[in-house]
């Protein structure tokens, strides 16, 4: 019969088994202090609601102003003027930051889906080639902590 890895000699057993604690404890503490609590364990998550709301800020006769964007749809022109369709949904295929301007519920908890929609704003800011005329992509969400509390969160991602 073959010997098992675990099957460890005497004296490999009592370091094997504080390298695992310290192991175990080191991803516990990252877990609480993780905004998305990853590899930690909520066993009520909130219930918390958001609304995204995007924007592209870019600039017209000199001033910065802010476009909706609707449907996660919009259009810009590139180096040449030629017009060119992009979608928010191509680059965020997740279904609570994918959808726009309805409330949804916060899997997860509203703090780990505002750190997630920061991402995805970056991600989509620096993934638009041909876009020449957006300066940054801002969200403003709508959110709701627990059915009581109500805020307003701007986040922005400006274009490398």
């Amino acid at each position: 019969m073959p010997r098992s890895l675990l099957d460890l000699p005497l004296k490999a057993r009592a370091p094997f088994f504080f390298a695992y604690l310290i192991a175990q404890l080191a991803i516990s503490l990252w877990a609480l202090r993780s905004p998305d609590f990853v590899f930690g364990f909520q066993m009520f998550n909130a219930s918390s609601d958001m609304k995204i709301s995007l924007y592209r800020r870019v600039r017209y006769k000199g001033r910065a102003r802010l476009i909706a964007i609707r449907n996660g749809a919009w259009q810009a022109k590139d180096a040449q003027g030629r017009s060119h369709e992009f979608r928010w949904q191509e680059r965020v295929r997740d279904g609570v930051l994918g959808t726009l301007d309805t409330y949804v519920h916060a899997s997860y908890g509203l703090e780990a889906q505002l750190f997630r929609l920061q991402y995805a704003l970056q991600d989509v800011a620096s993934h638009v080639p041909g876009d020449e005329q957006t300066e940054a992509f801002v969200a403003l969400v709508d959110t709701v902590k627990n059915g009581r509390e109500y805020r307003q969160v701007r986040m922005e991602a400006a274009r490398p």
